[in-house]
């Protein structure tokens, strides 16, 4: 049996979808299953647990084997997930499939290196088999509200040429059910990406190709896009760690294409002009008419 953290988010929705396709046999965690539920799933498969509240996590993790494990960025990050290991130890999971960030390190540069680079350790150390997956961007950021094209199909960046694997969140689910679910990946640590490195600008010519409408990226300076960013309501602590990430793009610190998911999960990583096509309502939504 499998445990869903992070179920109601981008992977974790991708990641119940492909389970419950399958018929494997899972649960979904959320801290408020009413409120995250996906139609699609019945009510028994859900269970509440709260990474800040271990002792919450007892009754979801109850006959696990294994356990995708997923949380939000935030400062504490580390300390939830570490909560999470050590309770999934002491329940008898047997595996843990770990979402990271690239070139995560307990020295890295940006807070969320650090931070997942200290879980990473701790998984290390610990008696549990684990995976730890590491995915580039996602490309459903590209219609998201901090890094995607908003209002009049542009996107203000402060990114110049850098270059981004966009990956499909749908295809780092489906590496981590192979992670899950067969042998042979134990103690890898996988960075995933879409099959290019592609700049914004690149990325605006293939998604206006798709859509049969204008799209735009706007370099800008990054005390500009901070500004934005938090005249959009976006935490400021969210905000430093993204102009960090745009930094470490730019200077080419994130890392180049990997053939991981296929390698992985046996199916070649999507293309973002595939992506595009496959939402394009997401594409065409009214925030985005400008």
């Amino acid at each position: 049996m499998i445990l869903v953290t992070g179920a109601g988010g981008t992977i974790g929705r991708e990641l119940v979808d492909l389970l419950h396709a399958s018929g494997q046999p899972f649960r979904a965690m959320a801290r408020n299953p009413e409120e995250t539920k996906l139609a699609k799933l019945p009510g028994e498969v859900w269970r509440q647990g709260d990474f800040a509240a271990p002792d919450s996590l007892h009754s979801a993790l109850d006959g696990i084997d294994s356990l995708f494990l997923l949380c939000g960025a935030q400062p504490r990050m580390d300390v939830l997930e570490i909560n999470a290991i050590k309770a999934a130890s002491q329940a008898g999971v047997d595996r843990i499939v770990k979402i990271s960030v690239p070139n995560a390190a307990v020295d890295g540069r940006a807070a969320l290196q650090r931070l997942h680079g200290r879980v990473e350790a701790v998984i290390r150390d610990s008696a549990l088999t684990w995976t730890v997956l590491r995915p580039n961007a996602f490309m459903q950021n590209l219609y998201g509200p901090t890094q995607g094209f908003g209002a009049g199909r542009i996107c203000r960046l402060p990114l110049g040429e850098a270059k981004y694997c966009f990956i499909d969140a749908q295809d780092i689910a489906a590496t981590a059910v192979a992670a899950l679910t067969e042998d042979g990946h134990e103690g890898k640590v996988y960075d995933l990406t879409g099959p290019e490195a592609l700049s914004y600008a690149e990325a605006a010519r293939i998604v206006a190709r798709a859509t049969g409408e204008p799209f735009t990226f706007v370099d800008i300076p990054p005390q500009e896009c901070r500004a934005n960013l938090l005249a959009a309501g976006i935490d400021a602590w969210f905000v430093d760690e993204i102009l960090e990430w745009f930094a470490l793009f730019r200077h080419g610190r994130v890392g180049g294409v990997s053939d991981a998911v296929g390698t992985v999960s046996g199916r070649a990583p999507r293309a973002l002009s595939n992506f595009v096509h496959r939402n394009l309502a997401n594409f065409r939504m009214p925030s985005h008419q400008g």
